[in-house]
């Protein structure tokens, strides 16, 4: 498959509660928006405007001076993967530990206010949530982890997932955003507006170690490292012809909600292999400057057949605290998933052309074949 062929969609678009500002600046960077996006973006700005006193009273009550005084005393434990390689199977399994902070859904999608607006708010974002995800079936809900860089997109225009309602300047977004090819000054504003995320959630999880995934992640290693040179990292690969078919079908889902100009379906798809290509790129680079004993990696295959196994492996390779302590509410989670049925993908010839041509580096790498 190398078109993402998108049905009509209902949903809100995930970004909608950032700062007009976030917005005004996203649209002027971006030349304006199509007419034909037009309602779309109404709504999406009407949204914004409503949650603008909410905005201010975070911001009086936990501004810039009081968030530097959040400490994060543990690095981070970072689930490192491109997006479809099951890093949120892995994130939702390591945040059973209760141990680990996270990042949740609501902390994401209202990052600019949730301090204050927990509750009302909050309820309002749960009912207005699907149970399920549409692209694979699984569960949403507004305490499930959830990745920081969405709080990131929420709260600035320094984030590479602004590419799912500008797909057309993906590549700059992930040249800038995802393998961090920034100036100094622009490094500078990355780093507070991270840190910030970062902050926010220590200060909600109480302290506790955070817990993060997103698959930006994979290409600024080095970066997160610069930030946390004792944080650690769990890399999960899955077979890239498989990860090809599901970010298609993830595109298929997400556009029809985010999009907001004109890229043809054939660009979409052109900008994600070169994301992948350039994201596993600098990772293979970059793992090599991980000190020993803080990088171990997993199979998603390996963690579907044998969850416990593997996770109790993953927690000594890294010296991690507390695998008796989150042994039980693990396996209890896992119990909850028994029904759960992923999605099933025919890898025609023309997928494995297509991967073979623009990720066969990391077939070679990984030892994967296309599968039967």
């Amino acid at each position: 498959m190398t078109a993402v062929e998108t049905p009509k969609t209902a949903g809100q678009h995930v970004f909608s509660m950032a700062p007009l500002g976030v917005w005004l600046r996203l649209i002027a960077e971006n030349g304006g928006v199509p007419p034909r996006y037009w309602g779309k973006l109404a709504k999406v700005l009407a949204i914004s405007a409503l949650m603008t006193p909410l905005r201010v009273a975070e911001r009086l009550r936990y501004g810039p001076s009081r968030m530097a005084r959040i400490a994060i005393d543990e690095a981070p434990l970072y689930v490192h993967g491109f997006g479809r390689s099951g890093t949120t199977h892995l994130h939702n399994l390591l945040a059973q530990d209760p141990g680990f902070g996270i990042v949740s859904t609501f902390q994401a999608i209202a990052a600019p206010m949730f301090l204050v607006a927990r509750g009302r708010l909050e309820r309002f974002v749960a009912n207005g949530m699907p149970a399920t995800r549409p692209m694979d079936n699984m569960a949403v809900s507004v305490e499930l982890p959830q990745e920081e860089e969405i709080a990131l997109a929420n709260t600035s225009h320094l984030s590479f997932v602004h590419h799912l309602s500008f797909p057309n300047r993906a590549k700059e977004y992930q040249e800038k955003y995802a393998t961090m090819r920034l100036t100094s000054s622009e490094m500078a504003r990355w780093r507070r507006a991270y840190l910030d995320v970062l902050r926010k959630a220590t200060l909600a999880s109480g302290g506790r170690r955070l817990v993060l995934k997103s698959p930006t992640n994979l290409g600024r290693t080095a970066e997160l490292l610069r930030l946390f040179p004792d944080a650690k990292f769990i890399h999960i690969v899955r077979n890239p012809y498989v990860v090809y078919e599901s970010m298609t079908n993830l595109y298929r889902h997400v556009l029809p909600v985010c999009q907001l100009d004109d890229a043809e379906p054939e660009e979409v798809i052109a900008g994600m292999l070169d994301s992948y290509a350039a994201m596993m790129r600098q990772y293979m680079k970059d793992r090599e400057s991980i000190p020993e004993g803080h990088l171990a990696e997993v199979r998603f295959e390996d963690l579907e057949r044998a969850p416990m196994a593997e996770l109790e492996r993953l927690y000594d390779e890294l010296a991690l605290p507390g695998w008796e302590r989150a042994r039980k509410p693990i396996g209890d989670y896992l119990a909850t998933l028994s029904g759960y049925r992923k999605n099933a993908y025919r890898i025609d010839p023309e997928t494995i052309d297509v991967v073979d041509r623009n990720w066969g580096f990391a077939v070679e790498a990984w030892g994967y074949r296309p599968p039967k």
